[in-house]
């Protein structure tokens, strides 16, 4: 059916917001990145944890895993009438990589081969209020600190008033941000698609 990516810096509420999304709405399958794929278990096991010391590695990597997690569980389940909510996806490559020092040229040039999601939802925080939510989780990666959100955050900004991607205030309540988020899938990807099968 569709394919709708959830942005944020960590801590931002993504996994809490799509598990809600998957209750309020239509046929939904869930999945993130780093997937549980091969490549998506090496970044978990190595490089999250500071495995990798060049973020070209890091950034080569996710893109490794994007391309096979895109081909082997995304495209299957658009086809078979799924709406695809992923948590994490190209653009948290260059936000975060981005931030790391990566040119975002490269990390863009090295996902061509995955397509564009019909919707990407950035939900924004502060990195503050990001950071207490982590501390709070007891599970700090090496690109949970400040500084680093700070830097993503400002990149995820910039990326989304140049292509368009809706911003939702994540300071608040899982359940109105999941609801904002739903209502922006509805209008943005559940009626145009419905329209189009009328027409």
């Amino acid at each position: 059916m569709a394919f709708v990516a959830v942005e944020g810096i960590d801590g931002s509420g993504k996994s809490t917001v799509i598990q809600l999304l998957a209750k309020l709405l239509p046929k939904v399958y869930v999945t993130k990145e780093p997937s549980d794929g091969p490549v998506g278990r090496l970044i978990k096991e190595w490089a999250l944890k500071g495995g990798s010391v060049d973020p070209h590695v890091d950034a080569l990597l996710f893109a490794a895993d994007r391309i096979e997690h895109y081909k082997r569980e995304v495209e299957p389940k658009i086809r078979e009438g799924y709406l695809v909510i992923s948590e994490r996806y190209v653009e948290s490559s260059i936000a975060y990589q981005g931030a790391a020092g990566v040119p975002i040229d490269f990390i863009k040039y090295i996902n061509k081969l995955v397509p564009r999601p019909d919707l990407t939802v950035i939900l924004d925080v502060d990195p503050e209020v990001a950071e207490a939510r982590i501390r709070r989780r007891g599970h700090v990666e090496k690109y949970e600190y400040v500084q680093f959100l700070r830097r993503v955050r400002e990149i995820y900004l910039t990326r989304a008033a140049e292509e368009g991607h809706p911003v939702v205030d994540a300071s608040r309540s899982p359940e109105e941000v999941a609801a904002d988020v739903a209502e922006i899938i509805h209008r943005s990807v559940i009626e145009p698609r419905g329209r189009q099968s009328l027409g």
